[in-house]
């Protein structure tokens, strides 16, 4: 690996002479792995080739491999590192950092988003609300490049498409100019995911002790929890109960609506303890289901282009930000023709062992359905969607088309896989 030790070698100097000022790093950074090229040079598995070899490595910076599958530090230096992240799973985590640098694609590609954040109320110096908006998203490939920002100028998320990916990581220590590092939950809160406090990290433990056991007390002990819980740990008490209501199998099995209205009695509970600022959790724990629903979608298929689809639908929301994504993977095809071909290859695509009508979680999607959000995609009013449908089936009874149409229309706009595309 000594050409990771001549670019550090290199950048140590150049960013010495700008007397380490931390806001020429990230051009610098970006600027040596660009000339150098490495993902020309080696490859991601020359570097767990050559990890595996050693009987010393340099001093590992994350050696619980919080961040990255593994993370792997292969050159040190007092003010910076520079490190390769694996990747075996995509994750949609939007998050900002308490460093500078930059990074560059070493092998697979990715979905990149970068956000910007409204502030609207200050809860606390590890809480915010907020408006959480998307202002880019592009594919990143093999030898891309990007400077990383510290703090809020670069709120961003990386989806990694191929299994593995790998990213060559060029950053500073932690700056605790730039802290708390939030993380984002669409579309309204921003939280140091890093934040510790003890009697909360326990309580929350006795909840799970609590689901596990299932204690016949467990709401009547939440309930009093949350009447006397402060913002930032009533959130992490919806998202502990949300996810121990989401395991209920036999809800899920027979569509069952307990945990849901458990979960909605837990919310109006933060709503009278906190008043305005809980409206938010409705909104941010939605969001969360849509992208849960899609990633279990995504791991009934194989087929990379389908995985490629609902990958977009994760990270990307509107129909022309969707579109101008597959336009630039596919360049020789039509968007819209992508997207319907992919709907339909996944409503015939059956799932073994699930309760699940098919991959898209529609039971008889057929042709009409597919003509439908054809209709929506090309942007015709709903009002005008019996004239059309008349049109495209001329042969059927009027009456009969258009009570169609209010069911599927209502079906397809209430699944997850669509929202993002119909937003």
């Amino acid at each position: 690996m000594e050409q990771f030790n001549r670019i550090g070698a290199q950048l140590e100097k150049l960013w010495r002479d700008k007397n380490y000022a931390e806001d020429e790093f990230p051009a610098l950074a970006a600027g040596i792995l660009a000339e150098a090229a490495l993902p020309e040079k080696i490859s991601a598995w020359d570097v767990i080739g050559w990890t595996l070899g050693q009987t010393q490595l340099p001093e590992q910076k994350d050696l619980k491999a919080n961040f990255g599958d593994p993370p792997i530090t292969l050159y040190n230096s007092p003010r910076f590192h520079i490190d390769v992240y694996f990747w075996l799973e995509g994750t949609t985590a939007i998050h900002q950092h308490a460093f500078c640098g930059a990074f560059q694609v070493l092998h697979g590609s990715s979905i990149h988003s970068w956000y910007e954040f409204e502030l609207l109320n200050k809860i606390n110096a590890f809480t915010e609300v907020g408006r959480i908006s998307l202002k880019l998203c592009e594919l990143l490939e093999v030898g891309d490049t990007q400077q990383i920002l510290a703090g809020r100028q670069y709120i961003h998320g990386l989806f990694h498409l191929d299994q593995p990916s790998a990213t060559i990581v060029v950053r500073t220590h932690k700056s605790p100019l730039y802290l708390p590092q939030y993380s984002y939950h669409k579309p309204f809160l921003a939280i140091d995911p890093f934040f510790e406090e003890a009697n909360t990290i326990k309580k929350i433990q006795c909840l799970t002790a609590l689901f596990r056991s299932n204690h016949p007390d467990t709401d009547k002990f939440i309930g009093e929890l949350l009447e006397g819980s402060d913002f930032q740990t009533t959130f992490s008490i919806l998202s502990t109960v949300r996810h121990y209501l989401g395991q209920n199998q036999l809800d899920r099995l027979f569509n069952l609506s307990g945990a849901t209205d458990r979960f909605d009695a837990f919310l109006e509970i933060a709503r009278r303890r906190h008043g305005e600022p809980a409206d938010i959790f409705p909104a941010v724990f939605a969001w969360q289901e849509t992208i849960e629903e899609i990633v279990k979608r995504r791991s009934y298929v194989s087929e990379p282009e389908h995985r490629f689809f609902l990958a977009l639908l994760m990270n990307v929301e509107g129909r022309d930000r969707i579109f101008s994504l597959i336009r630039e993977r596919f360049p020789e095809a039509d968007p819209l023709e992508k997207v319907l071909d992919w709907v339909f290859d996944l409503s015939q695509t059956r799932v073994l062992g699930l309760n699940v009508p098919n991959a898209l979680g529609i039971a008889g999607f057929g042709d009409l359905d597919l003509f439908i959000l054809e209709c929506l995609l090309k942007g015709i009013p709903e009002g005008e969607l019996p004239a059309a449908l008349r049109a495209e089936y001329p042969a059927e009874p009027a009456d009969a088309l258009e009570a169609d149409l209010s069911q599927k229309l209502a079906t397809i706009r209430q699944t997850a896989i669509f929202r993002p595309l119909l937003i």
